[in-house]
């Protein structure tokens, strides 16, 4: 299910901070349209280009939030610079051609993406708080709620889907197993297919332990997101979303009471 953020409601006044401000939002639609490909090589250099613009917009925020006119606005355009990251990622191209490196580029790219949500709601947790001191309720600040407790529900979407990964992820061939016994230990071809039969039933109970552990991170981060939700009183769409998340993977989670 893919949630719509709403954009903060902001008027150019032609202030330095304003000027700061857009200037901010160049950089992060550059990061929305980058999207990673070639070789391994090549999106690393793309990477250090998209990190050194995520940077650049993270100052002129910065900049911008100086004045307390452009702070909320600022501050839930500077975590979503991370957002714009993690989408990049997560679209990349994939050109492996086999199965195994297929699932490994996937595999690689997605369990990157918890650490852009977290740094997010890092950004998010400082306006939110500030906000709060100063009793301030208009309506960017929910928009600034909406995108706090979305980073739990994306977070918690990337472990479903890792564990996911995990569970369906091809196992390597068995012929190829036992040759490699059989060519370098010198066993016996009837030895090598109980001992490959081992390797593999090993290997899926690995994969299966690991899809456990991953739901079990999704189903925290869709619990902890509700909880907070509820500590403070939100009520959205981004709740909403991460609760029913949470009814699928945990139907019986205490949060859900």
């Amino acid at each position: 299910m893919a949630l719509t953020l709403k954009d903060p409601i902001v008027e150019n006044d032609g202030t330095e901070e304003a000027k700061s401000y857009f200037d901010g939002l160049e950089k992060k639609e550059f990061l929305s349209q980058y999207k990673l490909h070639g070789t391994d090589s090549q999106k690393e250099a793309q990477l250090k280009e998209m990190n050194d613009s995520l940077k650049k917009g993270e100052l002129l925020f910065d900049g911008a939030a100086q004045n307390k006119k452009w702070f909320i606005p600022a501050t839930i355009q500077k975590g979503s610079l991370y957002f714009a990251m993690a989408n990049s990622i997560k679209s990349q191209e994939n050109n492996a051609t086999k199965e195994i490196d297929r699932f490994l580029v996937s595999f690689n790219s997605t369990k990157e993406l918890p650490f852009y949500y977290e740094q997010a709601r890092s950004i998010f947790q400082q306006g939110i708080n500030s906000v709060r001191s100063e009793k301030i309720t208009d309506h960017n600040t929910q928009i600034l709620e909406e995108y706090y407790i979305n980073t739990y529900y994306e977070n918690c979407k990337i472990y479903r889907d890792l564990s996911d990964i995990y569970l369906n992820s091809p196992l390597p061939d068995s012929a190829a197993v036992a040759e490699e016994y059989i060519r370098y230990e010198g066993t016996t071809k009837e030895d090598a297919m109980e001992m490959t039969h081992e390797d593999l039933e090993a290997y899926r109970e690995e994969l299966s332990s690991k899809s456990r552990e991953m739901k079990g991170k999704a189903i925290s981060s869709c619990t902890s997101g509700i909880l907070e939700a509820q500590k403070n009183d939100l009520k959205n769409e981004q709740v909403e979303a991460t609760r029913k998340l949470l009814r699928v993977l945990d139907p019986n989670n205490s949060a859900l009471q």
